[in-house]
């Protein structure tokens, strides 16, 4: 009896590592300058990565600005019954033989490219191309629906300075759009279809704070103007901080990608394996205006947050500390004798008046020029090391926990590292001031 238990065993987690890799593998799933602008509030200090912009395909003019970005039954093996009785059963497991079929290289990607032709054709209706006209020429970009009513979400910079919008479907339909609003700290803008007469399905939305590098990822836009295109790739990295292009604070959590992203994807939705959307594609990190393997996406979970603000009030209000840091880096770490395993973000400055200074949060104490730029650190500010007891292990937590998590006037718990003591300090958020 031992021996048969054992090679039931033996079967019954074959037959489970064969239907985990069925499942995987068949699961699978633009026009402005950047300027630069120096890193305030609730910003990093030290050196971020440099990317531009995902810009609009020039359709008219040169001078536009440049964009930056099988039918397998599993069963679980049975325990042999003593008897003779082919329907006896041990435990909650029922008797009877296990059948086990072994998939193909060939029809694994078989199942894989099934997959994601169904996925295409259940999202690109809910994709469309967008085109702009400008006092200087014009471009394109993409976007996707927010809702039944005509609301499209798409980039800041796709549509900024527009004149004129028109919006294409796949099935060929095509409207001018009116711009509602737009949030330049996120780079997110939404736009409403004029005169709207055929029914529209909204894309479904995911999460983002979940993801991790490895995760699936499929890009759906309009690259080089090239209507309704699919890429495919991974995530390749989360929980980074981008500086949007026109705004001195960073977009938070973005997520980076080795999906294909070229001009004209900018707007246009990063999907899952399932077809959910867990970000915009904004920019592309390239000298050379094409893809080179890293693009990044603003989080659907902040996306969730300001689209629906810019809908029913026109603006969105991000919460606001008033400091500016950096991460415990071995630098700072040796200069202010911390432990090895020490993780936060260090506050270099903070703002005269802010929250944070209300509160009593210290800065470092260094030399400072005139303007307040800190010319020689003592690395002695406080650290935080969590926000209402959640963890903060960086400058890039702090930014994202604060735009994903609270909203102004909401009240938080700051845990402090100072003179290697932790403390806890209550603060009230403020309004971040408006970037439009």
């Amino acid at each position: 009896m031992f021996t048969k238990l054992r090679k039931i065993f033996l079967g019954s987690s074959l037959t489970l590592l064969i239907a985990a890799s069925v499942a995987c593998s068949g699961l699978t799933g633009e026009a402005d300058q950047s300027p630069t602008s120096e890193i305030v509030n609730e910003t990093i200090s030290s050196a971020v990565v440099t990317s531009t912009p995902l810009a609009r395909d020039s359709v008219s003019n040169s001078s536009n600005p440049t964009e930056t970005v099988g039918n397998e039954q599993n069963q679980l093996a049975n325990f042999d019954g003593t008897g003779d009785d082919k329907d006896n059963t041990s435990g909650d497991i029922p008797s009877g033989a296990s059948d086990v079929t072994e998939l193909t290289p060939s029809q694994i990607v078989a199942t894989q490219q099934v997959h994601l032709a169904d996925l295409y054709e259940e999202t690109v209706d809910s994709i469309v191309f967008i085109r702009v006209g400008t006092s200087t020429g014009g471009g394109s970009g993409s976007g996707f629906v927010w809702d039944e009513y005509g609301y499209i979400v798409t980039n800041y910079h796709v549509i900024q300075g527009a004149t004129t919008v028109f919006v294409k479907f796949f099935n060929g339909r095509e409207y001018r759009a009116d711009i509602v609003s737009f949030d330049p700290d996120s780079d997110l803008a939404v736009i409403k279809i004029v005169d709207l007469d055929h029914t529209i399905e909204p894309i479904a939305i995911g999460s983002s704070g979940d993801l991790r590098p490895g995760d699936l990822a499929i890009a759906l836009g309009n690259p080089f103007g090239e209507e309704f295109t699919m890429t495919t790739g991974i995530v390749s990295a989360v929980s980074r901080t981008l500086n949007s292009g026109f705004s001195a604070y960073q977009i938070p959590a973005v997520v980076q990608t080795d999906a294909a992203i070229n001009p004209g994807n900018s707007g246009g939705p990063l999907l899952d394996m399932d077809g959910n959307v867990i970000g915009v594609n904004t920019q592309i990190r390239s000298d050379s205006r094409q893809n080179s393997g890293v693009g990044f996406a603003v989080p659907v979970d902040l996306v969730k947050r300001v689209v629906p603000s810019l809908i029913d009030n026109g603006s969105y209000t991000y919460p606001l500390m008033g400091i500016s840091g950096e991460e415990v880096s071995i630098t700072v770490r040796e200069a202010a004798s911390l432990d090895g395993d020490v993780r936060g973000a260090i506050v270099m400055t903070v703002s005269s008046g802010g929250p944070a200074d209300t509160a009593g949060i210290l800065g470092d104490t260094g030399q400072r020029s005139t303007n307040g730029q800190i010319l020689a650190p003592n690395y002695d500010g406080d650290i935080i090391v969590s926000i209402n007891g959640s963890p903060i292990n960086s400058m890039n937590d702090l930014i994202g926990f604060l735009a994903l998590n609270t909203a102004p006037g909401e009240e938080i718990v700051v845990g402090v590292l100072r003179n290697g003591v932790e403390i806890s300090i209550p603060m009230e958020l403020g309004a971040r001031p408006s970037s439009t």
